[in-house]
Protein backbone atom coordinates (compact mmCIF):
# COMPACT_ATOMS: atom_id res chain seq x y z
CA UNK A 1 0.00 0.00 0.00
CA UNK A 2 1.20 3.57 -0.61
CA UNK A 3 2.36 5.49 2.23
CA UNK A 4 0.03 7.97 1.39
CA UNK A 5 -2.97 6.09 1.75
CA UNK A 6 -5.31 5.77 4.58
CA UNK A 7 -6.78 2.68 5.07
CA UNK A 8 -10.72 2.04 4.84
CA UNK A 9 -12.42 2.28 7.84
CA UNK A 10 -16.17 2.53 6.67
CA UNK A 11 -17.77 -0.32 5.48
CA UNK A 12 -19.40 -0.49 2.02
CA UNK A 13 -22.60 -1.90 3.81
CA UNK A 14 -22.73 0.82 6.36
CA UNK A 15 -22.85 3.72 3.31
CA UNK A 16 -26.28 4.35 1.86
CA UNK A 17 -26.58 2.31 -0.72
CA UNK A 18 -28.59 4.78 -3.10
CA UNK A 19 -25.27 6.63 -3.55
CA UNK A 20 -23.08 3.78 -4.59
CA UNK A 21 -21.96 2.31 -7.84
CA UNK A 22 -20.34 -0.97 -8.80
CA UNK A 23 -18.78 -2.81 -11.43
CA UNK A 24 -16.36 -5.72 -11.62
CA UNK A 25 -13.89 -7.67 -14.03
CA UNK A 26 -13.95 -10.89 -13.80
CA UNK A 27 -10.79 -13.27 -15.28
CA UNK A 28 -9.23 -10.43 -16.97
CA UNK A 29 -6.06 -11.50 -19.12
CA UNK A 30 -3.75 -8.53 -17.47
CA UNK A 31 -0.95 -9.28 -15.13
CA UNK A 32 -1.94 -8.76 -11.67
CA UNK A 33 0.56 -6.69 -10.49
CA UNK A 34 0.01 -4.56 -12.79
CA UNK A 35 -3.59 -4.29 -11.84
CA UNK A 36 -2.23 -3.59 -8.46
CA UNK A 37 -0.55 -0.92 -8.82
CA UNK A 38 -2.84 0.91 -11.32
CA UNK A 39 -5.50 0.70 -8.82
CA UNK A 40 -3.32 2.17 -6.00
CA UNK A 41 -1.99 5.15 -7.86
CA UNK A 42 -6.16 6.17 -8.49
CA UNK A 43 -7.38 5.38 -4.76
CA UNK A 44 -4.37 7.31 -3.41
CA UNK A 45 -4.87 10.38 -4.91
CA UNK A 46 -8.64 10.12 -4.15
CA UNK A 47 -9.72 10.98 -8.41
CA UNK A 48 -13.13 11.21 -9.17
CA UNK A 49 -14.49 8.95 -12.19
CA UNK A 50 -13.81 11.59 -14.97
CA UNK A 51 -10.23 11.90 -13.62
CA UNK A 52 -9.53 8.49 -13.19
CA UNK A 53 -10.69 8.09 -16.90
CA UNK A 54 -8.70 10.99 -18.13
CA UNK A 55 -5.53 9.40 -16.45
CA UNK A 56 -5.71 5.91 -18.01
CA UNK A 57 -6.24 7.98 -21.51
CA UNK A 58 -3.09 9.36 -21.27
CA UNK A 59 -1.10 6.26 -19.23
CA UNK A 60 -2.42 4.57 -23.03
CA UNK A 61 -1.39 7.29 -24.87
CA UNK A 62 2.35 7.66 -22.75
CA UNK A 63 1.86 10.67 -21.92
CA UNK A 64 1.62 10.27 -17.60
CA UNK A 65 3.05 7.02 -16.04
CA UNK A 66 1.34 4.65 -13.40
CA UNK A 67 3.67 4.79 -10.15
CA UNK A 68 4.75 1.40 -9.31
CA UNK A 69 4.53 1.42 -5.36
CA UNK A 70 4.90 -2.53 -4.68
CA UNK A 71 6.19 -5.24 -7.48
CA UNK A 72 8.55 -2.39 -9.04
CA UNK A 73 11.79 -4.50 -9.71
CA UNK A 74 13.82 -3.51 -12.66
CA UNK A 75 11.45 -0.32 -13.34
CA UNK A 76 13.40 2.90 -13.81
CA UNK A 77 12.73 6.22 -13.15
CA UNK A 78 10.48 8.17 -15.16
CA UNK A 79 10.03 11.94 -15.91
CA UNK A 80 6.89 13.69 -14.35
CA UNK A 81 7.28 12.58 -10.86
CA UNK A 82 6.34 15.78 -9.13
CA UNK A 83 2.75 14.25 -9.48
CA UNK A 84 3.32 11.47 -7.80
CA UNK A 85 6.40 11.99 -5.69
CA UNK A 86 7.90 8.76 -6.58
CA UNK A 87 10.22 8.20 -9.51
CA UNK A 88 9.66 4.30 -10.34
CA UNK A 89 6.96 3.94 -12.67
CA UNK A 90 5.78 2.14 -15.97
CA UNK A 91 3.03 2.24 -18.72
CA UNK A 92 1.17 -0.75 -18.35
CA UNK A 93 -0.76 -0.17 -21.97
CA UNK A 94 -3.02 -3.70 -21.26
CA UNK A 95 -4.07 -3.69 -18.25
CA UNK A 96 -4.75 0.17 -18.63
CA UNK A 97 -7.23 -0.72 -21.49
CA UNK A 98 -9.03 -3.50 -19.30
CA UNK A 99 -9.75 -1.53 -16.58
CA UNK A 100 -10.52 1.65 -18.58
CA UNK A 101 -13.45 -0.26 -19.80
CA UNK A 102 -14.37 -1.52 -16.15
CA UNK A 103 -14.10 2.50 -14.90
CA UNK A 104 -16.40 3.11 -18.24
CA UNK A 105 -18.78 0.34 -16.69
CA UNK A 106 -18.42 1.66 -13.38
CA UNK A 107 -19.53 5.45 -14.49
CA UNK A 108 -22.42 3.81 -16.65
CA UNK A 109 -23.43 2.16 -14.02
CA UNK A 110 -24.35 5.27 -11.28
CA UNK A 111 -25.89 7.13 -14.54
CA UNK A 112 -28.35 4.35 -14.17
CA UNK A 113 -28.82 4.60 -10.95
CA UNK A 114 -29.66 8.10 -11.24
CA UNK A 115 -26.26 9.28 -9.52
CA UNK A 116 -24.10 12.54 -10.68
CA UNK A 117 -21.08 11.07 -12.35
CA UNK A 118 -19.15 14.39 -11.83
CA UNK A 119 -19.54 13.95 -7.89
CA UNK A 120 -19.08 10.69 -7.91
CA UNK A 121 -15.47 9.58 -6.46
CA UNK A 122 -13.55 6.24 -6.80
CA UNK A 123 -13.98 5.34 -3.32
CA UNK A 124 -12.64 1.52 -3.82
CA UNK A 125 -10.91 0.23 -6.02
CA UNK A 126 -8.98 -3.23 -6.08
CA UNK A 127 -7.39 -6.06 -8.12
CA UNK A 128 -7.29 -9.82 -6.90
CA UNK A 129 -5.62 -12.96 -8.90
CA UNK A 130 -8.48 -14.61 -10.41
CA UNK A 131 -8.67 -18.71 -10.64
CA UNK A 132 -5.49 -20.70 -11.98
CA UNK A 133 -6.20 -21.84 -15.50
CA UNK A 134 -4.81 -25.05 -16.59
CA UNK A 135 -2.91 -24.59 -19.85
CA UNK A 136 -1.09 -27.91 -22.36
CA UNK A 137 1.98 -29.36 -21.00
CA UNK A 138 5.46 -26.79 -21.23
CA UNK A 139 7.89 -28.78 -23.33
CA UNK A 140 11.41 -27.99 -22.49
CA UNK A 141 12.70 -30.46 -25.29
CA UNK A 142 11.99 -33.41 -27.51
CA UNK A 143 10.01 -35.77 -24.78
CA UNK A 144 11.03 -33.44 -22.29
CA UNK A 145 7.85 -31.61 -19.93
CA UNK A 146 8.53 -29.53 -17.48
CA UNK A 147 5.12 -28.95 -15.76
CA UNK A 148 2.03 -27.64 -16.70
CA UNK A 149 1.93 -24.35 -17.88
CA UNK A 150 -0.56 -22.23 -15.57
CA UNK A 151 -2.62 -18.88 -17.47
CA UNK A 152 -3.92 -17.00 -14.14
CA UNK A 153 -6.08 -13.84 -14.38
CA UNK A 154 -6.68 -10.89 -12.67
CA UNK A 155 -10.33 -10.13 -10.82
CA UNK A 156 -10.72 -5.96 -10.45
CA UNK A 157 -13.77 -4.37 -8.34
CA UNK A 158 -14.73 -0.82 -8.32
CA UNK A 159 -17.10 1.43 -5.95
CA UNK A 160 -17.71 4.53 -6.72
CA UNK A 161 -19.61 6.93 -3.80
CA UNK A 162 -21.70 10.19 -5.21
CA UNK A 163 -20.46 13.00 -2.60
CA UNK A 164 -22.17 15.32 -1.44
CA UNK A 165 -22.48 18.94 -2.27
CA UNK A 166 -20.40 19.90 1.22
CA UNK A 167 -17.83 17.03 0.42
CA UNK A 168 -17.41 17.77 -3.33
CA UNK A 169 -16.74 21.83 -2.12
CA UNK A 170 -14.55 20.37 0.28
CA UNK A 171 -12.42 17.97 -1.93
CA UNK A 172 -11.92 20.60 -4.59
CA UNK A 173 -11.00 23.53 -1.87
CA UNK A 174 -8.65 20.54 -0.52
CA UNK A 175 -7.13 20.07 -4.12
CA UNK A 176 -6.71 24.12 -4.67
CA UNK A 177 -5.07 24.74 -1.32
CA UNK A 178 -2.30 21.75 -2.61
CA UNK A 179 -1.91 23.21 -5.91
CA UNK A 180 -0.97 26.95 -4.39
CA UNK A 181 1.21 25.30 -1.51
CA UNK A 182 2.74 22.84 -4.46
CA UNK A 183 3.42 26.09 -6.76
CA UNK A 184 4.67 28.70 -4.06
Amino acid sequence: MPKNREGYTVLIKELPRERIALARGRNLPIKWKHAVNICDAITSKRLLIDEAIEYLKNVIARKEYVPYFTHRRHYAHRKGSEKWKWPQGGYPEKAARYILKILNSARANAEHARLDPSKCIIFVMSAHKGRAIRRRPDRIGPGLFRGQKVKRGCNIEVVLYQLTDEEYEQLMRARKKEETSAGS
